[in-house]
């Protein structure tokens, strides 16, 4: 069993706007479970990441910009993110993407962390040795050497059950994953299969070998200021999601953590207008611009996001009636389509400051049905 004077284990998943955060994709959620080396759950946390831009496939991970809108920004987790990591064997089912994330992230804000995934596939293949013959002496003799700060349960799975996805993996077990695609979901059903390989294979010289090398690993300081995590409007008692105390503890520390003023604009929403973000992440109401009772013949429109009918279509549909789809915001487009219409794509804000109207595609399909105007 692994060694019980280690920090242990902290289970991660992200959500994204996509898939390649060396070309700007950003986190958007995380979650964590945080296992003790006995893979005993210790603590749980989520947060959702504000970021100033298109939130790309929403029907996958259903984050809508008006939730980020009074979520902290990355350098407001960093260093709590920090304290949590640091000391801990870095999981993630895909560890490989869920730390180039993470590196990522933290890359913006100039520090370079100890966390890697191009190890985990040599952890994976130590692990298969579990199906031998000898299972147990085996593992032992081929992961002696083997001492990356991550572990990656896919590929655990795939060399012990046969199967990778975290559905599939989860299904050996009888794992749960009620909300699937939301972070801290996804990483509590990782952090119990991966108690479910700690079982199957407690003699595992890895486990020590991992936990040794995590705790070896030397993080960067953390200068930014911390603030409350926001977790998904689903995830919050609706009971206690505001309180006479602006601070919520940080169950590593003594340290407190301050809301945000942004957090506590967050609570209260103005009747009629649309709040959104300040460069500087303060809060500022905007009034929404009133969009045309009709469409026009020769009508510039401009589509952002990701949409739930394909872009193509979009632009066969509107040509047939005689409205052109503009590749950029100008002040002669009367008219910017959003698949999020709280979006805060370049786009979109781009039409706020030129007071151009944002609309939904229900709102187009709408349009056009009702005719156009020659």
């Amino acid at each position: 069993m692994p060694q019980s004077g280690a920090r242990g284990f902290a289970v991660v998943d992200f959500e994204t706007t996509g898939l390649v955060p060396e070309r700007g994709d950003r986190a958007i959620e995380i979650g964590m479970t945080l296992l003790a080396p006995d893979g005993t759950i210790e603590h749980e946390d989520e947060t959702l990441i504000h970021v100033s831009r298109d939130l790309g496939p929403q029907h996958v991970h259903h984050i809508r910009a008006a939730d980020l809108r009074h979520a902290p920004e990355f350098d407001g987790i960093a260093r709590q993110l920090r304290d949590y990591l640091a000391g801990r064997v870095f999981v993630a089912h895909n560890v490989a993407f869920d730390s180039r994330v993470l590196r990522s992230e933290y890359a913006r804000l100039g520090y370079d962390i100890p966390v890697r995934g191009t190890s985990s596939a040599s952890s994976a293949l130590s692990a298969s040795s579990a199906l031998s013959a000898s299972p147990r002496n085996s593992v032992a003799r081929n992961s002696a050497t083997h001492s990356s700060t991550t572990l990656c349960t896919m590929r655990l799975g795939g060399k012990l059950l046969g199967v990778r996805s975290l559905a599939a993996c989860c299904n050996r077990f009888g794992i749960g994953n009620p909300d699937a695609h939301s972070a801290l979901s996804d990483a509590h059903a990782t952090a119990l299969l991966l108690r479910e390989y700690m079982r199957m294979i407690p003699d595992w010289p890895g486990w020590n070998a991992h936990l040794d090398a995590a705790e070896r690993a030397i993080w960067p300081r953390i200068g930014e200021d911390m603030v409350r995590w926001t977790p998904r409007p689903t995830h919050t008692d609706t009971g206690s999601t505001f309180t006479d105390n602006p601070f919520t503890d940080n169950p590593f520390t003594d340290e407190p953590i301050p809301i945000t003023e942004r957090q506590i604009a967050g609570r209260v929403e103005n009747v009629g207008n649309r709040s959104s973000v300040g460069p500087a992440g303060t809060a500022h109401t905007q009034t929404t611009p009133t969009p045309p009772p009709r469409l026009r013949e020769g009508d510039r429109i401009v589509l952002t996001g990701s949409m739930s009918q394909r872009r193509s279509d979009w632009i066969d549909d509107l040509s047939a009636v005689g409205i052109v789809v503009w590749p950029s915001v100008t002040k002669k487009v009367r008219l910017v389509v959003a698949a999020d219409v709280d979006s805060e794509s370049t786009k979109a804000r781009k039409a706020r400051d030129y007071g151009i109207p944002i609309v939904s595609e229900r709102w187009l399909k709408t349009a056009i049905e009702n005719g156009v105007d020659a």
